[in-house]
């Protein structure tokens, strides 16, 4: 009760001053261990960061008997300190394509909306909404949105919300069609990681270009945005030839023969989100709570992003 009261009250702060047109700020954590930092706590009052999307574990076909279509969840988030009191928590399960393809969807469906209730209650956060993850192809997306349809009802037994996340390539005409309550963008990796003639796989924006002139006015009513706030490297071999992804804490000590460095530029951001079609009151998020890459971004460029 004491986290719904602050929340409520911080949001309606905020709604009074901007008149109800600035962004609700929220960023992803997407880390095995709750444990932020001393300096990613300063940096989300810094931030007046109001909500906090967090994953809570993947589902994964790992453990799959053919005789119940069973899936499991994997990689599940441990708690080592309690989540803040003056911020809305979503919970994120993430759920691959080999699992989707093999799963009984009503058995897993219910499986998980229980223990995402479990670990709420057992981490003291109150559940009004769940997100689902899906990088869903062609082959996948006709079960991706039974699953959803399961899903939705069953929370909405509960007065729950569902919505999920959407790349960019998922974007079509049949994207209203997906049954949830709302919808999320994922404008990064849009690029082609593992080519050399590539700039920026992160976000490039003759690489989202094409994709914007999908999103029509229907779809924003239920559509909020994602941005980039991460770099890594790319490292190639003599001949270009993909090697690995080169994590952004080891870039300086990095010895390739070619290792582009990329980041999600605030320039490219600014430049997507200033060809969005005018909308109401929606949510910016940022990916994600990491201090060492939050660190390589002014004070005044996540202000700049999430003014939007």
């Amino acid at each position: 009760m004491k986290r719904t009261v602050l929340f409520l009250l911080a949001a309606l702060a905020l709604v009074s001053c901007s008149g109800g047109d600035e962004p609700l700020r929220a960023i992803y954590h997407w880390k095995t261990t709750y444990n932020p930092t001393q300096y990613e706590l300063q940096w989300l009052r810094d931030h007046r960061v109001q909500r906090l999307y967090l994953r809570l574990f993947d589902v994964d076909a790992c453990g799959y008997s053919r005789e119940d279509g069973n899936a499991v969840p994997i990689a599940t988030t441990r708690f080592l300190q309690p989540l803040p009191d003056d911020m809305e928590v979503i919970p994120v399960v993430y759920i691959t394509n080999e699992a989707m393809t093999q799963m009984n969807i009503h058995l897993v469906a219910s499986l998980l909306a229980e223990r995402v209730e479990k670990m709420a209650e057992c981490n003291g956060f109150e559940l009004t909404e769940l997100q689902v993850d899906c990088d869903w192809t062609g082959r996948t997306k006709q079960a991706y949105y039974r699953f959803c349809d399961v899903l939705r009802s069953i929370l909405h037994e509960k007065n729950i919300r569902l919505s999920s996340t959407v790349r960019l390539h998922q974007v079509d005409t049949t994207l209203a069609d997906l049954p949830v309550d709302g919808r999320v963008l994922m404008v990064y990796n849009t690029g082609d990681l593992r080519s050399p003639k590539t700039a920026n796989s992160i976000l490039d924006y003759s690489d989202v270009k094409p994709y914007l002139r999908r999103i029509d006015a229907s779809m924003l009513d239920s559509m909020d945005f994602a941005w980039p706030v991460f770099g890594w490297g790319v490292a190639f071999d003599a001949n270009g030839r993909f090697q690995r992804l080169v994590p952004s804490s080891a870039l300086d000590a990095d010895t390739s023969a070619s290792l582009r460095e990329e980041w999600g530029r605030v320039d490219d951001i600014q430049r997507v989100q200033s060809k969005l079609p005018a909308r109401g009151r929606h949510t910016t998020i940022l990916y994600h709570l990491d201090s060492l890459n939050l660190s390589k971004y002014t004070y005044d460029e996540i202000e700049t992003i999430y003014s939007r």
